[in-house]
């Protein structure tokens, strides 16, 4: 999967800014691709210093999205940012960069930075809104132009001036698990195999399928309930450099599962009378019924 980042940053009239991309010629917040080993927040600083010369700081998430593009899909955090210093400054990549009015906003902008902006805009809440984008025909027409047409002008472009090779972002393996808990702070665990360990519910993204929609559908096949995605609570970056864990608070619909004893229960983080996999039970440990900024760790290798 592709993960990204955009800064919504604005000013002291109230005006939001933008750049003006060099592949597309169309108008969008700053941002681009995570690096490998890179923390969303750290990963939006530096693409918005890169394409605007502006120092910011990531303060809030305001958004986590999905764009259901082939091969693996686009997964995008969108920060709302303060501004702490330095010049507007144009790259390669943003040739047009400033603040510009909110309403309305620049006619030549993606649907989907359209959605973002507009949504992060208009969001105050602690809690980031999630969301998946609709993908219409245009976007993928103009999506294999890019890769078919502009791409390949830009590399021979670099080629010709000397430049290396453009180098493609690197692909990451999304996961995303729940933190159901019950009335007396215990949480839902499940157990794959009856000799292994207690995990939580959830999994690995697959297909064209915004990451905690495939959770929602492989814990009801772990847990036999339903359960709802209600507050991205905590990211989590590594062991390995590309690797992210999205853990949302989730709610059953319908009355709490049953346990069953063998394959399904509730404990506490701190139980120390089962085998819990000690990631998810660090996991588990930091979580919070308060709602509270979604928060960003690295675990350790």
């Amino acid at each position: 999967m592709n993960v990204g980042t955009n800064g919504i940053v604005v000013d002291q009239h109230g005006n939001v800014l933008l750049i003006k991309r060099n592949d597309t010629r169309t108008f969008a917040p700053p941002g681009g691709a995570l690096d490998a080993g890179e923390l969303p927040p750290d990963g939006t600083a530096r693409e918005v210093r890169e394409e605007t010369g502006l120092i910011v700081l990531p303060v809030r998430l305001a958004a986590l999205t999905y764009l259901p593009l082939s091969p693996s899909g686009f997964l995008g955090f969108t920060f709302r940012c303060l501004l702490r210093g330095g010049e507007i400054t144009s790259s390669e990549e943003s040739p047009v960069v400033g603040f510009f009015k909110t309403t309305p906003l620049p006619r030549r902008m993606s649907g989907f930075h359209r959605e973002r902006l507009e949504k992060g805009l208009a969001h105050a809440e602690e809690r980031p809104l999630f969301f998946q984008h609709q993908v219409s025909t245009f976007t993928k027409a103009a999506r294999f132009v890019l890769q078919h047409v502009v791409y390949r002008w830009l590399d021979v472009k670099r080629k010709l001036q000397g430049q290396p090779p453009y180098q493609p972002p690197p692909t990451w393996e999304v996961a995303t698990y729940f933190l159901c808990r019950n009335e007396v702070g215990a949480y839902l665990w499940h157990r794959p195999q009856a000799d292994g360990s207690w995990q939580l519910p959830g999994g690995a993204a697959s297909g064209l399928v915004a990451p905690w929609q495939t959770a929602v559908q492989l814990a009801q096949q772990q847990t036999g309930s339903q359960l709802r995605p209600h507050h991205l609570s905590d990211v989590y970056l590594g062991p390995k450099g590309n690797q992210l864990t999205l853990i949302f608070t989730a709610n059953p619909v319908g009355d709490l599962p049953q346990a069953s004893g063998a394959s399904l229960a509730w404990f506490s983080p701190d139980n120390d009378t089962v085998s819990l996999n000690p990631q998810h039970q660090q996991m588990a440990s930091n979580g919070t019924p308060q709602i509270q900024p979604t928060r960003f760790h690295s675990l350790a290798k």
